[in-house]
C-alpha cells in the first residue's frame, strides 16, 4: 500500500458531491493527470456577448430571428453542469432587443429518457428571470403523443422528436460541450436526439454503440471521436433533418464556471468546440499502472452510477489488467433508474450482453460496461450507496478514500481529479486485442 508521505506530501483536492475529498499523496509514487496550462478565466457577460456577436459559420442571430417568430430554446437537464442559466439570460436579453415578446419564446428541457426536472431544477436550468418570464416544458421521451416523425436515418433510426420543436419558426440549441463515452462528445446534435427524442429514437441510436455479434462494444465508440463513430454520426443525420437555426454551446471547467463559448451554425460551430476541448483536455501519459484514483469531479457529475461510470471509462485507459481503480463518485441519487440493478443478472458481463442482445436500453450497456470493468479490474468505490449494491453491481464498497488505498495495497499509480473532463492518452504501442473493449 503506499506508504504515509508525511513531510514531503502534495495535496490535491478531489471532488466528491457538494464538497471534496483532501488526499495527502506522495509524487514520487503518484502524478497527477490533468489538462496543461492555466485554467482560463470564467467569461463575463461581456465576453458571452461577444462571442455570441461571432458566430461560427452563420449569420448573427438577429438575422435569423424575426420579431414575429417562435423561438424554441432548447436546453440541458439538471444532471448537466452547462451554465444553460447564464446562456438563457443572455439569449432572452437579445432576442428582446429584436422586439421579440416572451410569448413567442419556450424553452424545452431536454432530459432524453433522463427524470423530469422538479420545479426548483428548473429554475437552475434556465434562471430565476427566464423561469418567471417564459413557459417553459419538459420533453417526455415515452409520450409518444408528443412526438412527431421526422424521417429515419440511413441506419435505421426512427428520427422521432419533440412536436413544440416544428411548431416552433426557430430552434435553438444550448449545451456544454465535455467528452462523451458513446457519442465522443456531448453538446451539439445530442440537444435534439437524444435530448429531444422518443425512447424508442434514443434506444435505436444508442444501439449503434453495441457490436451484438461480438457481444462487445462497436468499432468507433470512443470518448473524444466523432470521425467514423456511428452513434454521432447517426445524430448528426437526424440533427440535419430538423435542421436548427442557432446553437449555442458552453465549456466549463471543473469549478463549473463558463470559460469557452461557441455559437452559430449547429453542426460546425459545434465541431470547432469539439476540437478545441479535445486539445486542451487531452493529457499524454507513458505508461499503464496497477493504481488509478479518479474523481468525477463532484456534482452534478458524480450524481448517480449511471453519470458516475463515464470517469471509469477514461481512468483505465492507464491501468493495468488487474489493478486497482478507485473511484469517488457521491451518487447523492443513487443509481440513475430504479431498474438500473436488474441488468446486473447471474452470469457476469456476457450474461448482461445478452440481454442486451434480446432487449437493448442504453443504461443496459453502462451496466454491461461496469460489469466488464469490475471482471478486468479491482473497482473499488467510495460512494453513499449501500454497499450490497455496489457488491451486486461487481465493485468493492469502501467508505473512504484512506480505506479503499489501504485495501488496494498498491505504490504507483495516477490521480485524475476531472475523471469526466481529462483524457488520457497512452503513448507506449497498445496490444492487439482480438475483442473490443468495455
Amino acid at each position: 500500500m503506499p506508504s504515509d508521505p508525511g513531510l514531503h506530501a502534495a495535496r490535491v483536492s478531489l471532488g466528491y458531491g457538494s464538497g471534496s475529498i483532501e488526499f495527502a499523496y506522495d509524487p514520487e509514487r503518484f502524478d497527477v493527470l490533468a489538462p496543461a496550462g492555466s485554467d482560463p478565466p470564467e467569461l463575463s457577460d461581456a465576453e458571452m456577448a461577444a462571442w455570441l456577436d461571432a458566430p461560427v459559420a452563420s449569420p448573427r442571430l438577429e438575422e435569423r430571428v424575426g420579431a414575429s417568430d417562435r423561438v424554441c430554446i432548447v436546453v440541458p437537464d439538471a444532471t448537466r453542469a452547462s451554465a444553460s442559466d447564464r446562456v438563457a439570460t443572455l439569449l432572452l436579453h437579445r432576442l428582446a432587443g429584436f422586439d421579440l415578446p416572451d410569448a413567442r419564446i419556450e424553452f424545452l428541457v431536454g432530459a432524453g429518457t433522463h427524470r423530469a426536472p422538479t420545479p426548483e431544477e428548473v429554475v437552475r436550468i434556465v434562471g430565476a428571470d427566464a423561469a418567471r418570464r417564459v413557459s417553459v416544458s419538459r420533453h417526455d421521451a415515452y409520450d409518444a403523443s408528443s412526438h412527431t416523425r421526422l424521417g429515419t436515418t440511413s441506419r435505421g433510426t426512427p428520427v422521432e422528436i419533440n412536436r413544440r420543436l416544428l411548431e416552433a419558426d426557430r430552434v435553438i440549441l444550448v449545451g456544454a460541450i465535455g467528452l462523451h463515452y458513446v457519442a465522443g462528445f456531448s453538446g451539439g446534435r445530442k440537444g435534439l436526439l437524444p435530448g429531444c427524442g422518443s425512447d424508442r429514437a434514443i434506444q435505436a441510436n444508442h444501439l449503434l454503440a453495441f457490436d451484438r455479434a461480438t457481444l462487445s462494444k462497436a468499432p468507433g465508440i470512443e470518448s473524444g471521436r466523432l470521425e467514423g463513430n456511428p452513434v454521432s454520426e447517426d445524430m448528426e443525420e437526424a440533427c440535419r433533418l430538423l435542421g436548427p437555426t442557432f446553437l449555442v454551446n458552453t465549456v466549463l471547467n471543473g469549478s463549473n464556471r463558463l470559460v469557452a463559448l461557441y455559437a452559430g451554425d449547429w453542426y460546425a460551430a459545434h465541431r470547432r468546440g469539439c476540437a478545441d476541448y479535445l486539445a486542451a483536455h487531452s493529457v499524454s501519459v507513458a505508461e499503464r499502472r496497477p493504481l488509478v484514483v479518479v474523481s468525477c469531479g463532484g456534482a452534478p457529475r458524480d450524481v448517480n452510477m449511471i453519470q458516475s461510470h463515464k470517469a471509469l471509462e477514461h481512468a483505465r485507459v492507464v491501468l493495468q489488467d488487474g489493478g486497482d481503480l478507485v473511484l469517488l463518485a457521491e451518487c447523492a441519487e443513487g443509481l440513475g433508474r430504479s431498474d438500473f440493478l436488474d441488468w446486473f443478472v447471474p452470469g457476469g458481463a456476457q450474461a448482461t450482453a445478452r440481454r442486451l442482445v434480446e432487449g437493448y436500453r442504453v443504461y443496459g450497456q453502462t451496466a454491461w460496461g461496469i460489469r466488464w470493468k469490475s471482471e478486468r479490474y479491482q473497482v473499488r468505490l467510495v460512494s453513499s450507496l449501500a454497499p450490497e449494491v455496489v457488491r451486486r453491481m461487481g465493485m468493492i464498497p469502501h467508505a473512504s478514500l484512506a480505506e479503499a488505498l489501504a485495501s488496494a495495497k498498491r505504490d504507483r499509480g495516477y490521480i485524475i481529479p476531472q475523471g469526466l473532463g481529462t483524457l488520457p492518452v497512452l503513448s507506449e504501442p497498445l496490444p492487439r486485442r482480438a475483442t473490443a473493449v468495455g
